[in-house]
Order: structure tokens, then C-alpha cells, then sequence
């Protein structure tokens, strides 16, 4: 159903640094059957639209609480409509690249998750590489369902923590 065409040719340098921040997962016992459910489980393009927009809710508000992730989406769907979907995936792309990346990697290292913070760095050393002749991003389906496999690793990441506190 919602399919987007991104074209990150002046962005190159961010797509990588935003996208590698998902492999902090492969640090956790639980992503493998996490990313299958995510991945595999049969749904309709529109259901995984939905789980997309839902998970990307849920996953900024832990950087600014869930008034600041409402705002920030009203924002982008506002961005949409008066700019186009470029121009509010570019939104989306900054706040990724000054705040939630950035804030992701800071609380790794708050849960001394040095696995974590490794296998980001040569993700994104990897990712540097690889996109360095993309002209166009596809956010389709297969990206939506891994992003909605890492917002439920992070989840399942934050109440391990939470129980290990308690």
C-alpha cells in the first residue's frame, strides 16, 4: 500500500548513519526471533503501513516522551501534505540524524551495551560503503518490517533493564 520513493543522493552520509543504528539489535538474545515474527508473519501492506506508523510513535516518544512524538509526526504528516514526501522524509531524516541516532547510541552506552555500540560502528562503516552510489531509497514493506522488528527488540531491550533495576 504506502510504498516511498526517497531520493537521498545529498544525503548519502545520513541515510547511512541513520539506518546502520538498527544494528545495535544483533547485540540482544532475543532479535533473531523478534526479526523473523517482524519479517515473516503474513499481514497486508496496509497492516504493516499501520505497524509502521504505530512503532514509529511508540520509538521516538522514548526520546521525547509521547506528546513530543505525537508533535513530531503531526509535524511530518504536516510537512507531507503542504511539501510533499520528500521533503517531510528529509524532516524525518534530520530528526533521526541530530536526535534519535545520536540519543539511541547514548543510552547503549548508559547500558554499557559495547556489543551494541561495535556492531553499529561497522555497520555504519559498512553502510557508508554501500550507499555510496544510491540514488533512491525505497521505504517499502521489507523496510517498514524491519524497523518495526527493531522498535520491538528496543522495547524487549528497555523492560529487560527494567527488570534487572527492579
Amino acid at each position: 500500500m504506502c510504498v516511498y520513493d526517497f531520493h537521498v543522493n545529498h544525503l548519502r552520509p545520513l541515510v547511512a548513519f541513520v539506518g546502520a543504528h538498527g544494528a545495535t539489535d544483533i547485540a540482544t538474545k532475543r532479535w533473531p526471533a523478534i526479526y523473523a515474527a517482524c519479517c515473516l508473519t503474513p499481514l497486508p501492506p496496509k497492516a504493516v503501513t499501520a505497524l509502521f506508523l504505530i512503532a514509529s510513535l511508540v520509538h521516538f516518544s522514548e526520546d521525547g516522551g509521547p506528546d513530543g512524538s505525537v508533535a513530531l509526526h503531526s509535524l511530518a504528516g504536516f510537512a507531507w501534505f503542504v511539501f510533499g514526501a520528500q521533503r517531510a522524509l528529509e524532516l524525518m531524516l534530520a530528526y533521526l540524524s541530530c536526535i534519535h541516532t545520536p540519543a539511541h547510541y547514548a543510552r547503549c552506552w548508559r547500558r554499557r551495551r559495547w556489543g551494541a555500540l561495535a556492531a553499529a560502528a561497522l555497520a555504519t562503516a559498512t553502510a557508508l560503503h554501500t550507499v555510496s552510489r544510491v540514488q533512491v531509497v525505497r521505504v517499502g514493506h521489507a523496510v517498514q518490517r524491519l524497523v518495526i522488528a527493531h522498535v520491538c527488540t528496543e522495547l524487549c531491550v528497555q523492560k529487560e533493564r527494567v527488570y534487572l533495576v527492579a
